[in-house]
């Protein structure tokens, strides 16, 4: 109970600093809100008054912040300028189409790493671990956006199956909801596949040398249940520590994939916020994402006691 009450204490301060990080870097964007809405010629001087005075442009940074962050204590993430919508209400429903983009993505790269590395850990030093390892780093190595394309070439062009661009609810369907996700979430999970199968291959090698796995094979303990309970659980907290972190960073290059597969998602939110000086609507964004980030990392840090009973003691 310490040890959560710990982590709980500081996934606390991570967000109190990240909301005064996102608050201060926002303000760095060059331009003003008032010349955004208004134009820098044709507004006269009461018109951008009334725009400082209705989103307190005037006031010291320490007060628009203490304004902000007891907005958000009672729910209130604010007011978006340029569509005079609440900023919670617009990130709701955004933020949607990109959750599901990366749990998707995120779903299919552990899929298939588990596979390729658990399989590649068993051949080592044969053609198929060769393969597997050549397979990972070409993966790593190719940017989203250029597999996002060439899946829309490739496959998109030549298969009417496959849209090259929107978003279907699920509520719309499963299959029309498959069909509009699977080729951007496979543009996202291919570099990450690599990353978790190099990975899981040598955290797997390095299990299989323990003197618990030795012992368990010279009394004779099945192969397919030795692998199951004494090797993969364990191997698991270095992969599962990374696809943690990844998640995050998919989130992250949603923005890029979303654009190539024309996605309304958050990432197209973020881009249309800073282009308009949406203080408001860049600042629940990000802090969205970092409630995120922090949350998963939580997850992670418990998800070890289940993995590996020595976390315990």
């Amino acid at each position: 109970m310490k040890a959560l009450f710990v982590r709980i204490l500081g996934a606390l301060l991570g967000l109190v600093i990240l909301t005064v990080v996102t608050f201060l870097i926002v303000r760095l964007i060059p331009g003003s809100v008032e010349d955004v809405l208004l134009g820098t010629e044709a507004a006269s001087e009461e018109q951008r008054q009334a725009i400082r005075d209705r989103y307190l442009l005037d006031e010291p940074l320490h007060v628009q912040y203490r304004v902000w962050v007891a907005g958000l204590a009672q729910g209130d993430f604010g007011e978006s300028v340029r569509t005079r919508q609440p900023v919670l209400t617009t990130l709701l429903e955004k933020l949607r189409p990109s959750l599901e983009l990366a749990l998707i993505s995120l779903v299919v790269a552990f899929g298939i790493a588990l596979v390729l590395g658990t399989i590649a850990a068993l051949k080592r030093q044969t053609v198929v671990d060769r393969l597997v390892t050549g397979f990972a780093l070409s993966g790593m190595s190719t940017p989203d956006f250029v597999i996002g394309l060439l899946l829309i070439v490739l496959i998109a062009s030549r298969f009417a199956f496959f849209p090259t661009f929107g978003y279907q609810p699920l509520s719309s369907g499963v299959v029309p909801w498959l069909r509009h996700l699977l080729l951007p979430a496979a543009a996202l999970a291919l570099a990450l596949t690599g990353l978790l199968t190099r990975l899981l291959r040598s955290s797997i090698a390095e299990t299989l040398q323990a003197d618990h796995v030795r012992t368990a094979l010279a009394k004779g303990l099945p192969r397919r249940r030795l692998l199951l309970q004494h090797v993969l659980k364990p191997s698991m907290i270095p992969v599962v520590t990374t696809a943690g972190l990844q998640f995050v960073a998919v989130i992250g290059n949603v923005v890029v994939i979303e654009y190539v597969f024309s996605i309304p998602g958050i990432g197209s939110l973020i881009l249309d916020g800073i282009r308009f000086r949406d203080y408001a609507l860049i600042q629940g964004a990000t802090l969205f994402i970092g409630i995120i980030a922090i949350g998963v990392s939580l997850l992670v840090d418990l998800s070890y006691r289940a993995l590996d009973p020595r976390v315990r003691i």
